[in-house]
Formats: C-alpha cells, sequence, structure tokens
C-alpha cells in the first residue's frame, strides 16, 4: 500500500520552500512511471537529487536497487528519509545532506550510475550541466523533470524559436527521449506551469575535449543569436575563412546550425 505522502509532510510539519522551488508530486501513478523508464534497477546504484519527502524515493526503492544515494540540501527531511532504511531494508541508502551542486560525484561514479531527480526549476539546466557529458562520471541513464518551457528547449531542432545552446550541448551529447507530460495539477504546491519528464542517455560518440569546445563556441553564437556568425565570433581569428571551411555560410545565424556543424566549426576552431 503507498504511503500518502501529504500527510507524512503534514504529520511532521514540514512547509516546502519556495526558496528552494520545492514542488513534490504525489502521484504513485506518475512516480512510477518515472522510475519504470531506467529498469531494471536490480543490481544497480541509483543517485537521487533532492528526494525531498521521499516520493520519488519509494517508486524507486520498489524495484529494489542495490544501492541508494540521495543527496539533499534539506535538513527539514532527514527523518522522513532516514526511516526509509527501515522499510526498504534489502537495499543500501546512503543519505547525504549536502547542495548537490558543490557535491563531488566522483566519489560514487566507480560502477555506472543511474540519475533521478525532480528537478527544482531554478536550477534544473544548472543540475544537468553539471552532469554533462554523462559518459565523464560515468552515468548510463537519467531521468528529470523540467519545467516545460526549458524540456522545450532541450528537445528544439535548429531553425526553430526555442533552438539554443542548451539544444546543441545536450543532444550532442545525449540521446534524449520525452518519458510523459506532467500537468502543474499533480505538483504540490501547484506550480503556474506544466513539466515534462525526460529520459537521456549518453551518447557513445561523445567526445569530452569537443564537449568543451561546444561549451565555449556557443556562448559566443547564441549569445548574440540574432547576429550572423561572422558578426557573433568575430573575435575569433579567421572566422570567416574557418566558416568557409566548414561550408557555413557566414551569414548563417546559431539558430540555422545544426549539432554536427556546431561540431565541426568547434573542432576546426581548436584544432
Amino acid at each position: 500500500m503507498n504511503v500518502k505522502l501529504k500527510d507524512l509532510i503534514d504529520k511532521n510539519n514540514i512547509i516546502p520552500k519556495k526558496s528552494l522551488g520545492q514542488n513534490f508530486i504525489f502521484d504513485y501513478n506518475i512516480l512510477n512511471k518515472i522510475v519504470k523508464s531506467l529498469i531494471p534497477l536490480q543490481k544497480h546504484t541509483i543517485l537521487e537529487i533532492g528526494p525531498g519527502p521521499g516520493g520519488l524515493s519509494r517508486s524507486i526503492l520498489k524495484c529494489s536497487p542495490d544501492k541508494l544515494i540521495m543527496v539533499e540540501k534539506d535538513l527539514a527531511y532527514k527523518k522522513l528519509l532516514a526511516s526509509l532504511s527501515k522499510e526498504f531494508n534489502k537495499t543500501k541508502i546512503t543519505l547525504i545532506f549536502e547542495d548537490f551542486l558543490k557535491f563531488d560525484l566522483k566519489r560514487f561514479n566507480k560502477e555506472p550510475l543511474k540519475i533521478y531527480s525532480n528537478l527544482p526549476y531554478y536550477i534544473s539546466t544548472q543540475i544537468l550541466m553539471k552532469l554533462l557529458p554523462l559518459n565523464k562520471y560515468n552515468i548510463s541513464e537519467v531521468a528529470f523533470t523540467f519545467q516545460k518551457e526549458v524540456a522545450e528547449r532541450i528537445l528544439a531542432l535548429p531553425g526553430t524559436k526555442n533552438y539554443s545552446r542548451l539544444s546543441v550541448l545536450t543532444q550532442y551529447a545525449c540521446k534524449i527521449k520525452k518519458i510523459c507530460t506532467l500537468p502543474a495539477k499533480v505538483f504540490y504546491p501547484t506550480p503556474k506551469v506544466d513539466s515534462l519528464a525526460i529520459k537521456f542517455l549518453p551518447n557513445k560518440n561523445t567526445n569530452i575535449n569537443t564537449f568543451l569546445y561546444l561549451q565555449s563556441i556557443t556562448k559566443l553564437a547564441f549569445g548574440k543569436r540574432r547576429k550572423m556568425l561572422r558578426n557573433s565570433l568575430s573575435n575569433l581569428d579567421n572566422i570567416s575563412d574557418v566558416l568557409k571551411n566548414c561550408e557555413i555560410k557566414d551569414t548563417a545565424r546559431a539558430e540555422d546550425l545544426s549539432i554536427e556543424q556546431f561540431v565541426r566549426l568547434s573542432d576546426r576552431i581548436n584544432s
């Protein structure tokens, strides 16, 4: 029988903190769907970012992973999360109270990691970028929830209004699949926007150095996205010749380039 998470929060006098972007999902049908997108979990190490009251954690634990590492910033949830070890005693649970943005993933990446999080909206992009490219940290799969606007930027194709630096970097580093749409009403407190759950798998041909180059080039290109590339990249040496050698028109704008063209351009500039 599923524990009613809202009752646990009320019983422990916990109030979700707006300053930490705490909006929790209490619908186990949705939580289970997110968790099942990465199964099997048996014989795997799972890491959950920001478990809060433990709703997603419970769905994960019901799939019997060998290990579950929970990284939570808010000490208000310590009692609730600690109680999971008694309830699910077949899984080795490690509870760490730390800001994930300061967390050293290399402490736990000796085995392939599967990572889950119902991400706080205000730092969702920062957390994703910390993990990329996934092969840097031995991450095999990730399932995250994002505000719909951010999710659309991640999934956007070249030539569309949502195509951005985030689109290029995530699509170069990952295979991306939409898991499900999450209406605002399934969250507590209820946010003003809908969300999407997305699955990420590492692209096998991702080169870590190329990813670093892409970070620099896309920052310049999309920082002035309405400008032609010959202008937005004008501080780079011989940019017109470089663009020509890459068979890219110097009148093109950042939103016009495919992932492959951005990779070719980055590698050429840094060769």
